[in-house]
């Protein structure tokens, strides 16, 4: 997600290439460049997914975000992330309890509730980690762990 992108590249893309690359970019979240880069596919008005995969503006990714953005929540990620677990351990039963069966796998649910917490904590300063199992009985089976950046 290092290449510098355009609106008028990101314009010229077929339907497939704004779908992958959406998809990648959700799934990589490397970095806060990448989340910038998300961020314009979306605001770009053009199509980008498919109708089965949660997205920007979704009932489902606006509850997501309500979890996620929540200042009680946003303690139990910096906590977690201090304590060198994924973030999203700390609050994946919250997110499961507010989406329900909306929460899987399959429709990208996990994979964008780990963009959403990526942004919130480059936004706090942190940086990516390696990438840990998540606990027995979760519906994400791997996710990121943050650190603080270094001065």
């Amino acid at each position: 997600m290092a290449k510098h992108i355009t609106l008028d590249e990101l314009n010229a893309w077929t339907f497939e290439q704004r779908q992958s690359f959406y998809r990648n970019g959700l799934a990589r979240f490397d970095n806060a460049e990448a989340v910038r880069l998300i961020e314009m596919v979306v605001a770009s008005g053009l199509p980008f997914r498919s109708g089965k995969e949660i997205a920007h503006g979704d009932r489902e990714m606006k509850k997501l975000e309500a979890v996620v953005f929540s200042p009680y929540n946003e303690k139990l990620l910096i906590e977690a992330a201090a304590s060198g677990k994924p973030p999203l351990g700390a609050i994946e039963p919250l997110l499961a309890e507010s989406l329900g069966e909306d929460y899987s796998i399959e429709n990208g649910a996990t994979i964008a509730a780990g963009y959403l917490i990526a942004r919130r904590l480059y936004a706090l300063g942190f940086e990516k980690g390696n990438s840990q199992k998540m606990p027995d009985g979760s519906v994400a089976k791997t996710a990121a762990t943050f650190r603080k950046k270094r001065a």
